[in-house]
């Protein structure tokens, strides 16, 4: 029958979300975010109707012993329902949890209709057919389309009190021969009442099964909400590292019980039953001047009527469906469906036509953020870090969060900061366009400085010969201490003729000491200004620090003035007499003035050489002791080194 196959055929396109929900297996401090999504569960489905109340051998309508009219009507056509359960579910979590690797993330998911934000309503389109006497043109074949103005209502959960929506259409007159018959209107009404939870979760009041991206944990049963604006909660595991986060509801559903009817409400018109009365006064002969000659409405097209638990069972419903599902689940099922409980799923795309049904997935989707330009190691204080915050998953366009130690900062998706000594931290967080809320990304910025120094700062050497700074690194009180790199050491502004080198050429940051040794091989004369350098040659976040020396680059004839002045502080002391510093004086001033008026002459020399072998005298005879003699002797700028730089 046609009022079978309507049942059968919405029923079927309702359940069939059921199987894949039930058919599973056995369950296993910061500030909360909310996000909250609406979702219209619901569908479209068009099923074939069929009545006729015998077009074409039509029943007698009206008799007075002999029947005075026949009459039939039929209807060919496609009933169309809309379903639409308007709801509001909320995921809330707290971003906090986010940030522990692997660690526990609660969260609750509340299902709350839409209040006034459901409807129902029906449309039908098809051929009304009429056959009765006097018709020239019967069987008319005439269009015939109706539909239900929706209602509104919140779908109703737990102790709410049941819903019962009523459906009429505009009639519509409809005309054979130039003669308005009959006037034809949708009538229906569709009670549903709150479906109290079932044996298994996910069979009664509103239900979901939980499928979960970037983390683990979610449940294996569906999770149920029995009454509006309750909440289920369950536990996730964190992934070990930051990452987009999916919380899926698919399917989601809300079980309602059913019942109701619908019909198509047919009336004979006053114009026809007036010609239908003139026909029967005539064939009556007057009869109908006394009695009632009128003709009763045909009865309405029925559609469907009633509690619609006995139509699943009589059409098989409660058996396919719990078959479908299986297992322990798929007798409770069947026991459902068969008690009237229609399961009415969110469709993919929403109100999508059925069949085929599509089940739709309500998703909450949780960004996660990075920081990109996180320097990869200690930075040299006065460089400039650019950290730039990168979301992945969620819904942009985003909002972004900096803080620093800890204070706000930015909120731009990229800064650039030149952090002070020691440790600055730098954390972000990312809003979506819903308001999801990010983990927290976090870098630490180690900051270092340093500074290099040589001793003495005014340093001398023969234009021939050698002579060494002492050199320091120390690190800057404040600095970071860790993962601290290596300083190279290097020398600039020296005259032709001369080189340095380093022993160590270079040391830890932390701080290190050196010997810096000027070497010269014909140097011009003259006072030089050097720059001590140390450079941190790491790209970006090194660079260098340096001091300024002197250098004073003397030759022979000028250096020997030096040993003449230790001459006379040895006299003063005590250790030579008069005679015996004139002695040596005399011989270094004939050397100068050799070295000035005869140079490339052997004579310096000999004058040298004879210095020399009276201060070894003098150490033979005791005057001087060797550490005296070196005084005059030895050293970079000695009588020794001067003899070498002639050379002698």
């Amino acid at each position: 029958m046609s009022t079978r196959v309507l049942r059968r055929a919405l029923t079927v396109c309702l359940l069939a979300a059921v199987a894949a929900t039930l058919a599973i297996g056995p369950a296993q401090a910061g500030t909360p975010v909310t996000i909250t999504k609406h979702a219209n569960l619901g569908f479209n489905t068009s099923i074939p109707v069929n009545e006729d109340t015998g077009v074409a051998n039509p029943p007698c309508l009206l008799s007075f012993g002999v029947c005075l009219f026949h009459g039939a009507v039929a209807f060919n056509g496609t009933l169309t329902a809309h379903v639409k359960l308007a709801t509001d579910v909320a995921l809330t979590y707290d971003p906090s949890d986010l940030n522990t690797p692997n660690g526990p993330l609660p969260v609750s998911v509340k299902y709350t209709p839409t209040p006034g934000g459901s409807t129902v309503s029906y449309s039908l389109s098809g051929t009304m057919t009429f056959n009765f006497d006097g018709c020239s043109n019967c069987p008319a074949a005439l269009p015939f389309n109706a539909t239900s103005a929706p209602n509104s209502f919140t779908a109703p959960m737990d102790s709410d009190a049941p819903v019962t929506i009523p459906g009429t259409s505009s009639g519509i007159t409809l005309n054979v021969a130039g003669l308005d018959v009959i006037t034809a209107s949708l009538g229906s009404a569709l009670t549903l009442a709150p479906a109290p939870p079932g044996t298994l979760p996910g069979l009664g009041g509103a239900a979901a099964l939980v499928q979960v991206s970037g983390a683990s944990g979610a449940p294996v049963l569906p999770i149920e909400w029995d009454s509006g604006g309750s909440a289920q909660s369950f536990t996730l595991t964190t992934p070990a590292s930051p990452a987009p986060l999916g919380v899926s509801l698919s399917p989601l559903l809300h079980w309602v019980g059913t019942s109701g009817s619908a019909q198509i409400n047919l009336h004979w018109t006053d114009d026809f039953q007036n010609t239908v009365g003139v026909i029967a006064d005539i064939v009556s002969a007057g009869v109908c001047l006394i009695v009632d000659c009128s003709i009763s409405d045909p009865s309405p097209v029925g559609l469907f009527s009633g509690g619609l638990g006995p139509v699943y069972s009589s059409a098989g419903l409660d058996t396919e469906i719990g078959n479908a599902v299986g297992g322990v689940a798929g007798p409770f099922v069947a026991a459902r469906v068969a008690a009237g409980f229609v399961p009415v799923p969110l469709t993919n795309p929403e109100g999508a036509s059925i069949p085929p049904l599509s089940v739709g997935a309500l998703g909450f989707d949780i960004p996660s953020v990075a920081i990109n330009g996180a320097p990869g190691g200690v930075v040299l204080s006065g460089d400039s870090v650019n950290l730039t915050a990168a979301p992945s998953g969620g819904t942009g366009p985003f909002t972004y969060q900096w803080t620093k130690d800890g204070s706000p900062f930015a909120t731009t998706q990229s800064i650039t900061v030149t952090p002070g000594l020691g440790d600055s931290t730098y954390a972000v967080t990312v809003t979506d366009s819903l308001g999801a809320v990010s983990n927290t990304a976090s870098t630490t910025v180690h900051v270092y400085d340093f500074t290099v120094a040589g001793s003495p700062t005014t340093q001398q050497v023969l234009t021939t010969g050698s002579n060494t700074y002492a050199v320091t690194e120390a690190l800057v009180a404040g600095s970071a201490t860790s993962g601290l790199p290596t300083i190279a050491l290097s020398m600039s502004g020296l005259p032709s003729g001369a080189a340095a080198s380093f022993t160590p050429a270079s040391g830890n940051a932390g701080g290190f000491s050196s010997t810096s040794t000027i070497t010269t091989s014909g140097a011009p004369p003259g006072t030089y200004p050097l720059t001590l350098t140390g450079t941190d040659g790491r790209p970006s976040i090194g660079g260098s620090r340096s001091t300024s020396l002197s250098l004073v680059v003397l030759t022979p004839a000028q250096a020997i003035p030096a040993v003449i002045d230790t001459i006379g502080s040895l006299q003063g002391a005590g250790v030579l007499n008069q005679g015996q510093a004139n002695s040596l004086i005399v011989k270094l001033n004939h050397a100068i003035d050799s070295l000035n008026t005869k140079p490339g002459q052997p004579t310096a020399c000999n004058q040298l050489q004879a210095f020399v072998n009276e201060v070894h005298a003098y150490v033979s005879a005791g005057i001087l002791t060797p550490a005296q003699a070196d005084s005059l002797l030895g050293g970079p700028l000695g009588i020794l080194a001067i003899m070498a730089s002639i050379p002698c």
